[in-house]
């Protein structure tokens, strides 16, 4: 079979958005495949017969924005703002069209002024929608006709953090709820201009809220439940301000069930316990703890594009995805209280779904293999795969099998890990080896298809990969790592390359590389200053310097201040104990470094700082800046930059591996 190459990644489609219509016969998606010669992404709408199985697509523009079902023979669909629309940033308008999906007729449906984030059907004619408000815009009504602005190219800035990766410049924005009527063409907002609403869900009238209400200085992760009633305008707080953290949402009857945390134990990044609200009473009751349940809790990947349904209602139960181990999973819990695990792939990955009360289709990712849309009966019946976009590609290439190694540390602990052996593999040779550290903290790896890591094994490359304590879907004591950020990870990172240099006696010691990005590319910063073992680095996306990024980063008030266990005034010392900038001078490793130059989670100064501090040390190193990327680069980044970027990597570890 042939090898898996570098460029590959731009070969791979990504299944999407199952969403069901309000009859239950057809089911829409959408289809996102690279578009190498014009770098960027196509995404096609699909439509699949829940009744027979067959699957069609919608259109071809490769436009295909979110969608959502107007009427079970009609789909709304959003498009991108008009070139004529671009030339005047200060007065954006969203577009939606209608399309029969019997017959594909589109027919423009209405304008909403503003940058439209979400959009869903609250009756006939009306809407409710998340739309960008700008505090700091200029007001369309004193600008001329006949003015065309190129481009706003200032910015005002009266809060922190300033900016926010993938969004950009943010202070003055929220992301406000509006209900739209269509007949009328009017706007009428349900949320106040200082409330970023984080999710809405409709039921009826009743639109329930999650939000946060700030002003000047954003310094945490606790958000409100709102209950809205559009028939009277009322609204009831339901989860006050500056209490909690509200996750999730939906309704179940009379009741609302919504997933809750305060905080207080585990921090930010603290999972939430299950909780309703009996709207009748107007009063608010624990359901059930967690358990251990990561509700939305990721297994990461590079083949992860697009979005759609993790959390629905389902008859008297609501459903929704929680990552437990290295499994993402579909589960249900009722007003009882009693969570089922109603769908699963073993070791591998459920993304998205929508369900009726008989069956789930989920865009899912089985063992070693890429996302495909699969319905899922309830009653115990196996998985029927409806789609097979990336079909020819798994006939063709070899995919070397993720085999689960783990071991447990000094403490006793175990961890969970794996390797990919090379393909060709010879048990009589001597390998180099890739280990691959996830970002997050708080997610982990699994057991699903990454094309980096099968790429490497295709070029005669181990690959391994572990879970050390600071991962996600093993509890909450496992994965609390504050103020620790450097030790007890490190500790088991090194512990299991141990174990798999014992476990793979073919893998040449001499020639084992490092990589990995955000959290992992911090701690590739830290590997780096702390041990000479690897024969290469590649640092994406990193964090070097705590003392320096508390204050740059969007997340400096929130992750790092629980991350390295203080801020730079108090805890200075602490600070700069976990900063791998603290410990250049020990480096010898040659290390490379990648950024995007709009990535705002770790901004490029700390890549900057460290690979300048890499120079001064003589330590070789090379640096790979992207314009116009952000932190996500690796996972949907223009497919041309991502291609760069495996080559970057790759060239740097063939080096010296």
């Amino acid at each position: 079979m042939e090898n898996i190459l570098l460029e590959d990644v731009a070969k791979l489609a990504f299944v999407s958005a199952p969403t069901l219509g309000p009859d239950g016969k057809l089911l829409a998606y959408t289809v996102t495949t690279s578009d190498r010669e014009n770098n960027c992404y196509q995404a096609n709408i699909h439509l699949c017969d829940t009744q027979t199985g067959a699957t069609r697509a919608l259109g071809d523009t490769g436009k295909d924005g979110a969608f959502l079902w107007d009427d079970a023979d009609t789909l709304l669909v959003c498009a991108e703002y008009d070139e004529a629309d671009k030339s005047k940033p200060h007065n954006k308008k969203t577009s939606y069209y209608r399309v029969c999906v019997s017959t594909g007729k589109k027919a423009k449906a209405f304008d909403i002024p503003g940058e439209v984030t979400q959009l869903k059907k609250l009756g006939n004619g009306l809407y409710a929608a998340t739309i960008v408000y700008d505090k700091n815009a200029p007001d369309p009504s004193v600008v001329p006709e006949d003015e065309c602005i190129e481009e706003l190219d200032y910015h005002v800035i009266e809060e922190a953090p300033l900016w926010e990766n993938g969004k950009g410049y943010v202070s003055g924005k929220r992301n406000v709820l509006y209900l739209y009527n269509e007949a009328q063409q009017s706007l009428t907002p349900v949320t106040n201009f200082t409330t970023e609403v984080k999710s809405f869900q409709i039921s009826g009238s009743l639109i329930a809220i999650v939000g946060k209400d700030w002003q000047d200085t954003l310094q945490d992760t606790l958000t409100e439940l709102y209950l809205y009633h559009a028939d009277t305008g009322k609204t009831e707080t339901i989860v006050p301000p500056a209490t909690a953290k509200v996750g999730q949402v939906g309704f179940v009857g009379s009741k609302l069930i919504y997933t809750l945390s305060d905080n207080k134990t585990y921090g930010n990044t603290q999972l939430c316990d299950f909780y309703t609200y009996d709207m009748a009473t107007g009063k608010s009751a624990l359901l059930r703890t967690h358990d251990g349940l990561a509700v939305g809790g990721s297994i990461l990947t590079d083949v992860l594009f697009g979005d759609g349904t993790t959390w629905k209602t389902v008859g008297e139960e609501i459903f929704f995805v929680a990552l437990k181990g290295y499994e993402r999973a579909l589960y249900s819990i009722d007003l009882a209280g009693t969570v089922k695990k109603r769908v699963c792939f073993e070791e591998g990955c459920i993304a998205f779904f929508d369900a009726d009360e008989g069956t789930v289709y989920a865009a899912a990712a089985p063992k070693d293999r890429c996302r495909e849309l699969y319905r899922c009966p309830l009653d115990g019946g196996l998985p029927v795969k409806l789609t097979d976009v990336n079909g020819d590609f798994f006939e063709k290439k070899f995919v070397s099998p993720v085999k689960y190694t783990p071991f447990v540390n000094s403490e006793g602990i175990s961890i969970d890990g794996w390797v990919i052996y090379p393909k060709d593999y010879d048990e009589t040779k001597r390998y180099p080896a890739l280990y691959e550290i996830h970002g997050g903290p708080r997610s982990a790896y699994g057991c699903v298809f990454m094309h980096e890591m099968q790429a490497f094994a295709s070029k005669g490359y181990f690959v391994f990969f572990c879970n050390p304590r600071g991962s996600e879907g093993k509890g909450e004591e496992f994965a609390d790592i504050r103020g620790k950020h450097g030790t007890i990870d490190y500790d088991d990172l090194m512990a299991f390359m141990d174990h798999i240099l014992e476990v793979c006696p073919q893998i040449d010691p001499k020639r084992v590389a490092v990589a990995g990005g955000s959290y992992a590319g911090f701690m590739c910063n830290w590997i780096v200053g702390h041990t000479d073992r690897f024969a290469a680095i590649a640092s994406q996306r990193s964090v070097s310097d705590f003392v320096a990024d508390f204050c740059i980063s969007d997340i400096g008030f929130t992750y790092d201040r629980e991350a390295a266990g203080g801020d730079p005034w108090n805890n200075t010392e602490k600070l700069w104990f976990h900063s791998p900038y603290r410990y250049a001078p020990y480096a010898k490793t040659p290390i490379l470094f990648i950024h995007a130059l709009c990535d705002y989670d770790c901004t490029i100064d700390q890549g900057v700082e460290m690979f300048q501090a890499m120079k001064y040390f003589g330590v070789p190193s090379r640096m790979c800046l992207f314009e116009g990327e952000n932190h996500n680069l690796s996972r949907n980044g223009k497919p041309r930059h991502r291609i760069r970027r495996l080559r970057e990597i790759a060239a740097w570890i063939d080096r010296y591996c």
